[in-house]
């Protein structure tokens, strides 16, 4: 099972981890940058995690795996410049979103993709096919 790491200060009920985060959602660092809505799901062969993340291109994520946590990121800064007659409008805009899962022990690290598409950046995690959880120790 994947678990949320939540990086924003409070500790997150076991609802948090699989739904909507309200109050995620609601902080200081999601002005003027819409935080993407997460599905994290399971299969029999693998763990997916997908995020609704419009308007950006691939070379905006980041994505990393540190001690068994799997960790999506982005930054992106909009500039625009118009004039027009009299009037004259500089805008621009900066966002940004980190959202962290802990990796349970059956998955293959060094075989996790993502891809990005129509809006939607999935990253799969495939199982390896036994978790390596308990090892044998002899007396010698």
């Amino acid at each position: 099972m994947l678990v949320k790491r939540n990086t924003n200060g409070y500790f997150p009920s076991i609802f948090d981890a699989f739904f909507n985060d309200v109050a995620e959602n609601n902080n200081e660092n999601s002005v003027l940058f819409t935080r993407p809505d997460f599905n994290v799901y399971e299969t029999e062969k693998e763990f997916v995690v997908e995020a609704a993340v419009p308007g950006l291109e691939k070379k905006d994520f980041n994505i990393e795996v540190n001690d068994n946590v799997l960790q999506i990121s982005s930054e992106k800064e909009a500039k625009e410049e118009k004039k027009e007659q009299k009037y004259y409008y500089k805008g621009f805009c900066y966002g940004s979103f980190k959202k962290s899962y802990s990796l349970p022990d059956n998955v293959n690290k060094d075989k996790i993709v993502a891809n990005y598409e129509n809006g939607i950046l999935t990253v799969n995690i495939p199982k390896e096919k036994e978790a390596k959880l308990t090892r044998q120790i002899k007396i010698a």
